[in-house]
């Protein structure tokens, strides 16, 4: 009679060890899917922001966690189980040796492809960044870790333009490097894009259109605007007068600026025409008569805005090149 209780005991023990050992892995599973729904790297963040167009976030992240299980080998360390947020992502590590946590975060500013598998052969359009790193509002991405920048919108643009049919590409070399290893000043940055502009000429000679995405400084009543109940970042072309070619730039943009004000009214801020002291006046526009220099909101704008604009953007000048001006 003793031994049996004894056996029954055991395996009550032995049920509750592995009742406990399911609800920490279940835990640990589904911190986890929280934890990395939310952590995202620039270039995830720009595939999300296409992803919840359609789908909900409950999609997304679950083939964060896949890749997260997948890179550790489905095993999970009982002893210390948040070593399955140890990769590529955000994490909190709560094995600090002063008890603190420390946020290990990833880099928030350069953006990479993110789609590297699509090769774009020949394209139309060539998106770039002369000043890189100019960053809109991160109130609504600071969960996500990310702070979004002027890349971001290059490469949501090169999405919705190629959606359309339009061969698209965008500068992914870093002006910040190449300034660094020049030693050249923050002015010189347009220096920069016009080596690159030059590069990818020759490398896509089927080029016709330039697009340098900016983001302006004003506020957020001046770079906001509301159409049809939905919330854009206004946009502003800017003209260099200082090169000799620029009529033609000016009329490529006056019949951009009018279609805006046709299909999107308030959308567009106008033409700002620069030159003088103190500015570049040229803005690489003297590579090409389809060289043009656009802001996109401001610092108060969320990404939201601005998607919301990349894809005005994309609807313009697909009508454009469709003849409808």
């Amino acid at each position: 009679m003793k031994k049996r209780k004894t056996k029954t005991k055991n395996k009550k023990q032995k049920k509750l060890k592995y009742i406990f050992l399911l609800i920490i892995f279940l835990g640990s599973f589904f911190y986890t899917c929280i934890t990395l729904s939310l952590k995202m790297s620039n270039e995830e963040f720009v595939r999300y922001l296409f992803m919840k167009e359609d789908h909900p976030m409950i999609s997304f992240y679950f083939s964060k966690v896949w890749d997260s299980f997948s890179k550790n080998g489905f095993s999970l360390n009982f002893k210390n189980p948040f070593q399955i947020f140890k990769g590529n992502y955000a994490y909190r590590d709560y094995s600090s040796n002063d008890g603190d946590s420390t946020v290990q975060s990833v880099d928030s500013t350069y953006v990479k492809d993110p789609y590297p598998e699509k090769e774009i052969t020949e394209p139309k359009v060539y998106l770039y960044n002369t000043h890189q790193l100019e960053e809109y509002s991160s109130k609504n991405t600071a969960q996500y870790n990310v702070t979004p920048n002027v890349m971001m919108l290059s490469y949501i643009l090169r999405e919705k333009l190629n959606d359309r049919g339009i061969k698209t590409i965008v500068e992914e070399n870093n002006v910040s490097e190449f300034l660094k290893a020049n030693n050249w000043n923050y002015a010189s940055s347009y220096k920069v894009t016009k080596m690159l502009l030059d590069d990818a000429k020759t490398k896509n000679p089927t080029l016709e259109y330039y697009i340098d995405l900016h983001r302006d400084s004003v506020k957020r009543s001046i770079s906001t605007t509301t159409i049809n109940g939905k919330s854009y970042a206004k946009i502003l072309f800017l003209i260099g007068l200082e090169h000799e070619n620029y009529p033609k730039n000016l009329e490529f943009t006056e019949k951009l600026n009018a279609m805006f004000n046709e299909y999107y009214p308030g959308l567009s801020r106008g033409i700002y025409k620069k030159q003088g002291k103190g500015v570049n006046g040229i803005y690489n526009q003297d590579f090409s008569p389809q060289t043009i220099l656009i802001e996109v909101g401001g610092m108060e704008n969320t990404i939201d805005e601005v998607f919301a604009t990349a894809e005005a953007i994309a609807d313009i000048l697909d009508k454009y090149m469709e003849g409808h001006v």
